[in-house]
């Protein structure tokens, strides 16, 4: 029974009291009245506190006068929510999507807003994410999933004082023509959106564990052609353990810098490929990855017609990152690697690669960012991001056996903010391999790289940087590039970026 038919029974059953007693005297005297008045007052007040108790046993508050039109005027804000349960296999509704507490720590690594981010892809540890506030993520209905769609067009532009050679649409001096090749010499104007990029995230941030769902490519699948499909990552994470196709355990995303040439320094890591990860945080200042990964060995296999790569284990190796805050972050990379070969002069012989990498970034003022990588190893140079383009693990020497070669880099960058809008950052790198006595005097021994670039961030999302490029490469027996310039001109936008 509800509060108000309790009520109107109540003041029906008082009211036939005073009422019953008029029907059996026609004329009440006036004192008469006067009693039966006050009785009824009486009465009114008890069924007014009567209504009230029953209010409260239904627990409804009686708002004052006018209360209820403010109350449509403005609700109150809504109160933060106590952390989500653990997952139990079934979606909460969407109402509790709406209270869920987000889980996710802003990254102690900051966002460095190059042309080329490379550090949206990074899997970080434990609760880390770049951006707490999950801004472009559209919630998936009735599931605890939200994804962002993040398309970034691009387009390079770019003059060239000498032939470029293979690199036509990108800066690597791996493969820049010699200077003995025939055509070598004379300028060339190139112009590509190769670079453009499709990136999907998908996450469940009401949930722990940081899960994490993530894809991206763009179309550098051919160095001379134009828009030809390239996967770039692939891969889910979830309470640290990555699986997929991501960076290698060797390679540091947050060293890269901010260059406008969409290749990069030629002594930086790039080591994207199929692997196991496990991602651990020591301490709010310390993170320890460990992994298995696809090996993808470059044996130079000149001696031997009918040799042949042969992978006998996956490349396993860990990294410790150390991230001091605003003050920026340093991390230690180590590799293994088993080198197979088998052929006709050698047959199932092995050699043992190894590699280490130290690298990092210091923002040494507020407007100022010092970037540097050095490594040092066997067997590591087609890990290398310039050294990759030809066959630098290993080669085979006079008896067929197979060698690791000894490859050394280093690079340098720095990088200044001239003011909200415009930057600037100079880049140089170093790549020396040693070579055997077998290889043929094309193969690659060592190459330098250059460049100082001026980038305007026209609107939030929309970058315009111009470029000057060096870069010079000498082969085994002698024989080199010269030195090759190149200016190139890059026009980036990104929606969610």
């Amino acid at each position: 029974m509800t509060g108000q038919r309790f009520t109107i029974l109540c003041l029906g059953a008082l009211l036939a009291i005073p009422l019953r007693a008029v029907a059996a005297d026609d004329q009440p005297t006036r004192e008469e009245i006067q009693q039966m008045m006050q009785l009824i007052r009486e009465q009114a007040q008890s069924i007014k506190d009567l209504k009230a108790r029953v209010q409260q046993l239904e627990g409804q508050r009686a708002p004052a006068p006018g209360a209820q039109a403010e109350t449509k005027k403005a609700a109150p804000a809504p109160v933060a929510a106590a952390p989500a349960p653990p997952p139990t296999g079934e979606a909460p509704s969407p109402a509790e999507n709406a209270e869920a507490k987000y889980y996710g720590k802003k990254n102690p690594v900051a966002d460095r807003g190059n042309l080329d981010d490379r550090q949206e892809a990074a899997a970080l540890p434990g609760d880390y994410v770049r951006d707490p506030a999950f801004r472009g993520y559209i919630p998936i209905p009735q599931t605890v999933f939200m994804v962002k769609f993040n398309p970034k067009p691009r387009l390079d532009m770019m003059f060239t004082t000498r032939n470029p050679g293979d690199s036509k649409f990108r800066f690597a001096p791996a493969i820049l023509a010699l200077g003995s090749t025939p055509g070598s010499s004379g300028e060339q104007f190139d112009a590509t959106a190769n670079g453009s990029q499709l990136r999907v995230d998908m996450r469940a941030p009401s949930l722990p564990g940081n899960f994490r769902l993530y894809y991206q490519n763009d179309f550098f699948g051919s160095d001379t052609s134009q828009m030809k499909y390239r996967l770039q990552h692939f891969f889910g994470q979830y309470y640290g353990v990555v699986g997929g196709f991501t960076y290698g355990v060797f390679e540091d995303p947050d060293s890269w810098p901010d260059t406008v040439d969409y290749e990069g320094p030629n002594a930086l890591i790039f080591a994207r490929r199929p692997l196991i990860h496990y991602i651990h945080e020591l301490a709010p200042d310390w993170a320890v990855t460990v992994g298995l990964e696809e090996p993808g060995l470059a044996v130079d296999t000149t001696g031997d017609a009918n040799a042949s790569t042969q992978q006998k284990a996956p490349d396993g190796g860990f990294n410790v990152r150390w991230t001091p805050g605003d003050l920026g972050h340093m991390q230690f990379s180590a590799i293994m690697r088993a080198l197979g070969v088998r052929g006709a002069k050698s047959n199932g012989d092995t050699a043992i690669g190894w590699g280490v990498n130290l690298g990092g970034g210091f923002n040494v003022t507020n407007s100022d960012l010092l970037q540097f990588l050095g490594v040092y190893g066997q067997g590591i140079g087609g890990l290398g991001n310039d050294a990759g383009f030809a066959n630098t693990d290993a080669a085979l020497d006079r008896n067929g056996n197979i060698q690791a070669l000894t490859y050394v880099s280093a690079m340098g960058a720095y990088t200044h903010n001239w003011t909200p809008r415009w930057r600037s950052t100079g880049t140089f790198g170093w790549v020396h391999l040693d070579n055997t006595s077998m290889q043929p005097g094309t193969a690659y021994h060592m190459t330098r790289y250059g460049s100082l670039n001026v980038v305007y961030q026209l609107y939030k999302r929309l970058s315009i940087g111009l470029e000057g490029l060096y870069g010079f490469r000498e082969v085994h027996n002698g024989d080199d590039t010269k030195d090759v310039a190149r200016v190139n001109l890059g026009m980036v936008y990104s929606p969610f970026d």
